[in-house]
């Protein structure tokens, strides 16, 4: 008994670790993450009238358990298990006691239509405004943008859906059984077919103490270009106003010449990208974008002027001592971002600056796959378990919320926490079986 007591001095009472099991997870969540909104935010959205709803937190927290716990793989079950005698540390995570009064599958469904994308983004920039409080965590100047398909939830061809008695001859849509789901194509894979039907999920990606994570995303249908989103999606991480992002990495799919001007002037954002391979560069640029005096030799950048949008470039002091223009040459040139802000950027091509840039996108790019795959996990097959472009959404920004949720519990245990939070907690459970043991025997 004095192992148990000298292990519990600084940690709360032995009691509240065991009515959530001693599930460090769970624990972790109920001190360090803030929910509270949840019911400021949401609860108007139930009519007052009638049988009174569970609280929203509730809803909430079932929904965090079914997205982290990859032994839940619909939400049927979810419910199943929650009814469980023995999950009775889930029951008093999400506020439930009581078995008999755990939400049915269809409350989360009607949860999730009565909150709505709306809503859940307002959610979503909650947290991420909490998320930018804590120190060390974000590093939000520089942020990425890619996307990865989504696959719809449709059984079998297009067909026509409507209720005409002669559906040969009527005019309706052919559509899938998601109405909102096209064809998209993807990257060639070994078994993999390049199509699909489906969305593309699009997302916005920065730098944390615990790797690059997504903070908000936009769903589109998988036939919508790149190059339509990212001006919306600069737009959403702009209504953030803590968000301090000034530079966003793009590959070449997201970019229009407009829409990089328009980005830079409105939004103050500058759009980083690399050329294609087989570009056509500017005249005075060489094969690497890389901008050339008169003589052929590469300009050295100097930098950039954020008012004027024009960047600076000087020629190298060695080389132009021995230039036959070195008379008349006034050493410094300078070229309008507005004119070709692909090349002539805040951030130039070549520098080492951009290839660290272009780096994290990669990086950024692994992200996602890494999320697709633990997402395979959670649902045991890739076909998301809602359907409408809508529903689509709203699932995916719970999905970013819980996965920065995640985030930033890792970084609060390494920042917070003593080293050995885990194991204590561990070595408190193992204390209380011993004991029942011996109760037990006696």
């Amino acid at each position: 008994m004095r192992f148990s007591i000298d292990l519990q001095l600084d940690l709360l009472p032995y009691a509240y670790y065991n009515t959530l099991g001693f599930d460090p997870e769970l624990i972790d969540y109920v001190d360090h993450i803030d929910d509270s909104f949840l019911d400021l935010l949401v609860g108007p959205l139930y009519d007052k009238r009638g049988r009174r709803p569970a609280s929203p937190i509730a809803y909430f927290r079932m929904h965090y358990l079914y997205f982290t716990r990859p032994e839940i793989t619909s939400f049927r079950q979810l419910c199943k298990q929650l009814r469980d005698p023995k999950n009775q540390a889930w029951r008093s995570f999400i506020g439930v006691p009581n078995p008999a009064k755990v939400p049915s599958h269809q409350s989360l469904s009607d949860f999730r239509n009565k909150v709505g994308p709306d809503v859940f983004e307002q959610i979503r920039d909650e947290f991420i405004r909490q998320s930018i409080h804590m120190e060390g965590f974000i590093q939000d100047t520089l942020a990425a943008i890619d996307s990865r398909p989504i696959y719809a939830n449709v059984n079998g061809y297009k067909k026509k859906r409507c209720d005409c008695e002669v559906k040969s001859v009527c005019t309706c849509e052919k559509t899938f059984s998601d109405p909102d789901a096209t064809y998209g194509a993807q990257r060639s894979k070994v078994n993999q077919n390049r199509f699909f039907v489906g969305y593309r999920k699009h997302s916005i990606a920065v730098r944390t103490s615990q790797g690059p994570v997504a903070l908000l995303s936009i769903l589109k249908p998988a036939n919508v270009g790149d190059i339509r989103v990212m001006l919306p999606l600069i737009e959403k991480l702009r209504q953030i106003n803590e968000m301090r992002t000034q530079y966003l990495v793009a590959d070449m799919g997201y970019i229009d010449a407009d829409d990089q001007k328009e980005a830079y002037h409105k939004h103050s954002m500058a759009v980083v990208t690399g050329f294609r391979s087989g570009m056509v560069m500017p005249e005075e640029c060489n094969e690497h974008g890389q901008p050339e005096c008169e003589q052929g030799e590469r300009l050295i950048w100097d930098g950039f002027d954020w008012e004027t949008a024009t960047s600076w470039f000087r020629g190298d002091s060695e080389k132009c001592q021995s230039c036959p223009l070195s008379g008349v040459c006034s050493r410094q040139f300078e070229f309008s971002f507005d004119d070709k802000p692909i090349a002539y950027g805040p951030v130039p091509q070549g520098t080492m600056l951009h290839a660290q840039m272009l780096d994290f996108r990669r990086q950024i790019e692994l992200s996602f796959a890494q999320e697709s795959n633990e997402l395979t996990t959670v649902m045991k097959h890739k076909k998301v378990p809602v359907r409408t472009n809508k529903r689509v959404q709203s699932f995916f920004t719970m999905q970013d919320i819980f996965q920065l949720m995640q985030a930033r519990i890792g970084h609060i245990r390494e920042t917070m926490l003593p080293d050995d939070h885990i194991e204590r907690i561990t070595q408190m459970y193992t204390v209380q079986a011993e004991q029942l043991k011996l109760d037990i025997a006696a």
